[in-house]
């Protein structure tokens, strides 16, 4: 039980030289930037997909056939997402080729 302890102690303990140095603001930091990139991920997925019954449901309802105002509602901001959904796999694709 003592060893486990002072091994746990050990993490705290002041680091060689050589090592890079334990920053809690850079951790914060990327903690912060993650929990951002996922909430706004969600949300560009959600109102693609989820959004007053998501985009499949508007393309189903426009090669249908005759529609009605309630079913396309919300549409806008279904094609919003899919422009915004598109143009970033289209940045992170152009990124990795890059490298």
């Amino acid at each position: 039980m003592k060893s486990a302890w002072k091994g746990f102690s050990n993490l705290f303990e002041d680091d060689e030289p050589g090592e890079p140095r334990y920053d809690p603001v850079h951790l914060a930091g990327v903690l912060v930037a993650t929990q951002v990139v996922v909430g706004a991920l969600f949300w560009l997925l959600w109102t693609l997909l989820g959004f007053e019954g998501g985009l499949a449901l508007k393309l189903g309802a426009l090669l249908s056939g005759p529609r009605d105002a309630e079913t396309l509602r919300g549409l806008w901001g279904n094609l919003s997402a899919l422009a915004l959904c598109a143009g970033l796999v289209v940045a992170l694709h152009r990124l990795d080729r890059r490298r």
